[in-house]
């Protein structure tokens, strides 16, 4: 409570004007309260008073050093250093937030990795060599859906979707794929976590939304609709893609894609993962900077 706090500077020799202004709150209380300790000999209230003391007992261990170092410093000096200190503090706290969400979304992958012409790199005269050539396979390539998610010290599994994305599909995956692993995680870690989704129809739909309800998945609320650059999965995506460029000559089908997805998959290491989630903060900022606007992210 606020009674504690003007206690505690009081003790320090602070005058009823300094704590005012400190704390934000009207001479007349603060007399009152200083009072009231000498009446009662404590500064716990048996009643509320005021808005909660946002002192914790660690900013008041770091006030009390910073009072004994300099007792002479002005009462501004004291209110930029537990401003500064407040600032660093969120920081913090957003950043250790950030590490308890299960970033998720889907992709497709393409057997051939081209649309239209590609440029080709060769000397004259090589034009037609094997070398230099894409070869069509009749009845061949096609594509395949994946769902997967992560978080920051991992990778979850990654499922394969027949056909497209539906909220049918949707809960088949989260219940079947998803759920054992969650389960698995909160656990192992002894923690709760926040499952992130973005606002595709088939993730937000009613059939979608009574599952999650029904077992008590806890959901990040309102994300933004359209905001690929604020979810780090993006990142991954373009990774396993830019894994499967090395892969295409041995790529001839949906089972190839299959196959080399998987093992790309297990071969993602966590400090992967630790950056991505890492840059969250500076994620929100970017896009808040490009006022919605694409970003570098």
């Amino acid at each position: 409570m606020k009674l504690s706090t003007i206690f505690y500077l009081t003790q320090f020799g602070s005058s009823q004007y300094d704590i005012s202004n400190m704390i934000d709150m009207r001479r007349t209380t603060v007399e009152g309260a200083i009072n009231r300790v000498a009446t009662t000999g404590t500064a716990l209230a048996g009643k509320s008073m005021g808005r909660p003391s946002s002192f914790d007992d660690y900013t008041k261990r770091h006030l009390e050093r910073i009072i004994r170092s300099d007792p002479f410093q002005t009462i501004e000096t004291l209110q930029g250093q537990l401003r500064s200190m407040s600032n660093d503090v969120s920081r913090t706290t957003t950043d250790k937030q950030w590490e308890q969400v299960v970033w998720s979304d889907e992709s497709r992958f393409r057997v051939f990795g081209h649309d239209g012409k590609p440029k080709v790199l060769r000397k004259q005269g090589e034009r037609y060599e094997s070398c230099h050539l894409l070869r069509t396979v009749k009845y061949g390539g096609g594509s395949l859906m994946v769902w997967s998610c992560f978080w920051a010290d991992g990778y979850g599994p990654l499922v394969f979707v027949d056909g497209n994305m539906n909220q049918n599909s949707y809960v088949d995956c989260l219940s079947q794929k998803f759920l054992p692993w969650y389960y698995k995680l909160t656990h192992l870690e002894d923690g709760e976590y926040i499952f992130q989704e973005d606002n595709a129809p088939f993730h937000t739909g009613g059939y979608a939304n009574w599952w999650k309800n029904s077992h008590s998945l806890n959901v990040l609320k309102d994300w933004p609709a359209q905001s690929p650059d604020l979810n780090p999965i993006e990142h991954i995506w373009s990774e396993l893609a830019r894994q499967l460029r090395s892969h295409r000559p041995d790529i001839k089908n949906t089972e190839d894609l299959r196959q080399t997805l998987n093992e790309i998959w297990e071969e993602l290491v966590p400090e992967f993962a630790k950056t991505l989630v890492s840059s969250m903060s500076k994620r929100c900022q970017g896009v808040i900077d490009a006022k919605g606007d694409a970003t570098k992210y």
